[in-house]
């Protein structure tokens, strides 16, 4: 039994040495004219432009492809780089499709 409290111990210090570690984060804002339009991130779906423009998105710091589409109007594409503790603020004009 007392081996047993031991080793729990043990994996609950270690547990707590890694707890307090933050992974590096920088933070993601999106404006744009058409509030329903998705948010791509390489790629990968983050969420409606207006969830996005209400809170920023937390990422990983590095260099993204992001676009922003919605039917009915031309996707929008640009590539932005953030590092870590910083924040980038997108603002997007989507136009639509001609008929």
């Amino acid at each position: 039994m007392r081996k047993f409290a031991a080793a729990a111990l043990g994996m609950l210090a270690m547990g707590c040495a890694t707890m307090g570690r933050q992974p590096p984060a920088a933070h993601l804002r999106v404006e744009c004219n058409v509030p329903d339009a998705m948010v791509l991130l390489d790629d990968g779906l983050i969420g409606k432009a207006a969830d996005l423009g209400k809170k920023d998105k937390t990422i990983q710091p590095g260099f993204y492809r992001v676009e922003l589409r919605h039917p009915g109007y031309y996707s929008y594409f640009t590539e932005i780089s953030v590092e870590e503790g910083a924040s980038a603020t997108l603002k997007a004009e989507l136009h639509a499709l001609l008929d």
